[in-house]
């Protein structure tokens, strides 16, 4: 059982700024073909499974959200989504750094768990409207 840890930043009620311990498990102890979260938070350890990285990262954020908290990472960026097919065949660590009408290259991937402090960190639901609408961006530049 593989594990990495990282410091991620949390933003509470959106002034208070922690750093926080977050743990990573390519194999999640109960089953070994998930992947797991392990977070600390105010005392309370939790536990995120999920078939990738990226999913278990939305289930925490999910908790989250609905603490007003948001969480400072890669992965809760704006214009940062994985494609569904590297969800499907990898562990869900890394994705694309995207722009409207542009195809995302190799150069664009971020491991979700780094932050560039560049980015504009949202909810998840902004995120997902976001790659809607670059999902979109890229059939109309085809026209």
């Amino acid at each position: 059982m593989l594990k990495e840890e990282k410091i991620i930043k949390l933003i509470f009620q959106g002034d208070k700024l922690i750093e926080v311990l977050i743990e990573l498990y390519e194999e999640a102890p109960e089953d070994e073909d998930m992947v797991m979260l392990k977070i600390k938070l105010e005392q309370k350890e939790r536990r995120y499974i999920g078939d990738n990285f990226f999913e278990a990262l939305e289930k925490l954020r999910q908790d989250l959200e609905e603490e007003n908290i948001q969480i400072i990472c890669n992965g809760s960026a704006l214009n940062v989504y994985p494609y569904p097919m590297a969800l499907s065949m990898g562990s869900g660590r890394l994705a694309y750094k995207l722009s409207f009408g542009k195809q995302a290259l190799l150069k664009d991937l971020v491991d979700i768990f780094d932050c560039d402090n560049t980015l504009n960190f949202v909810s998840i639901l902004e995120q997902r409207n976001f790659y809607n609408d670059w999902l979109n961006s890229l059939k109309s530049h085809r026209n």
